[in-house]
């Protein structure tokens, strides 16, 4: 069992890297984790290093079973990833906009006004490398999000959608 910090523990996991993990919030890992960190365990491209990110009073729930590879996890809100999950190099995930998209809140007032909202990933879902999953999207159970893909809707459950932004492709 390893504790990256007080409130994170993994049991049962094969990590090859060196993860970056800042963890102010509440972080779950289920057993069986498999991660990819660093260019000598991932050398397709993309980010150099597995990173995920938990602000003050978020919540990341990542299942059991899940493998991701040098990819990007910000979490300031709730980030929910179901079991038998696979996520591709240099994919991001994150459940807010970063900064106010009102440009006097932006500019003058400090980004007070950030939007965020979960985003789920349900079971045996394959998240393609490349790609970048935005605030509020629930990825549906046994879904394929295509190389590259930028999503910014919900995608149901038993589909296949690619493109930027993300479109419906085909049913499996």
């Amino acid at each position: 069992m390893v504790f990256l910090r007080e409130n994170v523990q993994i049991k049962h996991y094969n990590i090859n890297g060196i993860l970056f993990i800042k963890n102010e919030g509440e972080i779950s890992i289920g057993d069986g984790f498999k991660a990819k960190s660093g260019l000598s365990f991932t050398p397709i491209g993309g980010d150099t290093k597995l990173k995920i990110i938990v602000t003050k009073n978020a919540v990341l729930d990542i299942g059991s079973n899940v493998g991701m590879s040098n990819s990007t996890i910000y979490c300031t809100n709730k980030i929910s990833i179901g079991n038998y999950v696979l996520i591709g190099n240099s994919c991001k995930i994150w459940d807010t906009n970063f900064h106010s998209i009102d440009p006097e809140e932006r500019c003058f007032n400090g980004d007070r006004e950030i939007l965020s909202a979960p985003v789920i990933i349900e079971d045996k879902a394959f998240v393609g490398g490349g790609v970048t999953i935005l605030k509020g999207v629930t990825i549906g159970e046994n879904s394929i999000i295509a190389a590259g893909s930028v999503v910014t809707k919900s995608v149901p459950p038993n589909q296949i959608w690619g493109g930027n932004p993300a479109q419906f492709i085909r049913n499996l």
